[in-house]
């Protein structure tokens, strides 16, 4: 059972204020991303391990490429007048940043070219040199890059040759300006390129940084509920009660002998009356979950309790009818008299539940023809049920008559709990003009089914006519972390 301080905590006494976040607004706290990011682990390990393997094996693909390196001091003959160009430290910094220039001209890559006879042009050719002035000295640092480490080597040492003849030829006279080959190139022994462990290092952490953010769109995306705290996230109220998964193969039979020997056999009342199990299966998990849900409401409203509740949910075949009959059934076992109205005017089926006739009901309340309690029924000690009767052509106009709340007022006075079982809120208005009316609203989700964004659609609904919702019932929860997750969080 839920922690009562806990709820306290979480709630005031006049219900939840918060409403649902817009649907383009993701509010997560770091609890929640520590489990989006062990949730989808395999999103974030695949990501990261394709874009690895796909960098490994390019990188092991193509051509290993060696660079050889020479550098080249620039400078002045001995006996230079000091008048002349590089009379000083900055002079010569400043001439070897055009020298460098004049190295990546077509005029020392032809001359290379022709002396080598390489099988290239002057454009591929300056593309696999590269020539970088070190920063504040004489010095240029020249690089050639082939397939071949001993091409690789050739080539620079001949550039460094060629350029240093052409800087002599050009410069005859004793102030000419000198280009000497420092330090020849060596033979490379490893590639420069491709590099296989550092680009599956760089893809390895792109690709955590791509899974990440594609764990994160598709937690987004994902309808799923898994958490009692996904609820809460999506709706902006608090999850009053999760209610797992139950068969209702057992309480068929059971409830079945009870309507054949009132002489109706219909399949569809067979399969709703299994569901009942805070009566047919009062020691299953699922009637211990209503329980819950029974005393969360007992004490999350401890000055202000809603005595007259609405149950519906934002599409059909959610698990509604079900949770307000079998939260009727806790409240009665529980001392509290109750009175269930079926508000369910178009589709109902809380009569077939109970097993009850459908003959009247709150129609002909409404109408005027017969008093509460002479439509009522007593299908357990403190528990009063009143099915819709016949169909009307108006529900809506019924609901929101005067009529309507001359007997709810009437409930109210006789009974500490009035619940009632209202039309899905996506369907009809039905249910915003019950919510008006009534002290709270229960939404009812199906784990299952229920897609978030009805959710948010369903809490706007409400919330525009000021409805008071009191929180969610996650039914039909799995035992995965929308079930047993839960229940090991508050210590079942």
């Amino acid at each position: 059972m839920r922690d009562e301080n806990h709820l306290r905590q979480r709630r005031s006494t006049n219900g939840p204020e918060a409403g649902p976040p817009p649907d383009d607004e993701i509010v997560i706290s770091l609890d929640e991303l520590l489990r989006v990011l062990w949730r989808r682990a395999w999103i974030i390990a695949l990501v990261a391990g394709l874009l690895t393997a796909a960098a490994a094996g390019f990188s092991l693909l193509r051509t290993p490429i060696y660079e050889a390196s020479i550098q080249i001091v620039i400078g002045q003959r001995e006996g230079a007048a000091p008048t002349n160009l590089g009379s000083d430290v900055m002079g010569l910094q400043q001439l070897t940043r055009t020298m460098a220039e004049v190295l990546e001209s077509r005029t020392v890559a032809n001359a290379v070219i022709r002396e080598m006879n390489l099988p290239t042009d002057a454009e591929t050719f300056l593309e696999n040199m590269t020539v970088e002035p070190v920063t504040e000295t004489q010095v240029i640092e020249v690089s050639y890059r082939d397939p071949d480490p001993e091409r690789a080597q050739q080539v620079a040492n001949t550039i460094g040759r060629v350029f240093s003849e052409q800087v002599s030829d050009l410069s005859p006279s004793a102030n000419a300006v000198t280009a000497t080959v420092w330090e020849r190139a060596q033979l490379p022994d490893e590639p420069v390129s491709p590099q296989p462990l550092r680009n599956a290092a760089m893809a390895l952490v792109l690709g955590l940084m791509l899974g990440t953010g594609a764990a994160f769109l598709v937690e987004h995306l994902d309808d799923r509920w898994r958490s009692p705290e996904d609820a809460e996230q999506v709706s902006g109220v608090p999850t009053f009660g999760v209610v797992r998964q139950f068969d209702t193969s057992g309480g068929k039979r059971r409830r079945g002998r009870l309507l054949r020997r009132r002489g109706d056999k219909k399949e569809d009342m067979l399969d709703l009356a299994g569901r009942l199990v805070t009566l047919v299966d009062q020691d299953g998990l699922a009637a211990e979950d209503y329980r819950s849900l029974r005393t969360n409401l007992f004490y999350a409203f401890v000055d202000a309790p809603p005595r007259a509740i609405v149950t519906t949910s934002p599409g059909p075949r959610e698990g509604k009818s079900t949770t307000c009959a079998n939260l009727g059934v806790a409240l009665a076992q529980a001392g509290r008299s109750t009175l269930l109205l079926d508000c369910d005017l178009r589709k109902p089926v809380v009569h077939e539940i109970f097993g009850l006739r459908n003959i009247r009901g709150v129609v002909d309340v409404l109408a005027g023809t017969r008093e509460l309690r002479e439509v009522w029924h007593s299908p357990v000690p403190n528990l009063r049920v009143v099915p819709t009767g016949p169909i009307p052509p108006n529900p809506a106009e019924l609901l929101s008559s005067r009529r309507f709340q001359q007997m709810l007022e009437e409930a109210r006075g006789q009974f500490d709990y009035v619940l009632m079982d209202a039309p899905p809120v996506e369907a009809v208005s039905d249910p915003v003009i019950l919510a008006t009316h009534s002290d709270g609203v229960l939404l009812v989700i199906d784990a299952q089914n229920t897609r978030k964004g009805a959710v948010r659609r369903a809490m706007r609904s409400l919330e525009a006519v000021g409805a008071r919702v009191l929180g969610t019932v996650l039914n039909n929860a799995g035992e995965t972390e929308g079930g047993y997750y839960y229940y090991r969080r508050y210590g079942y």
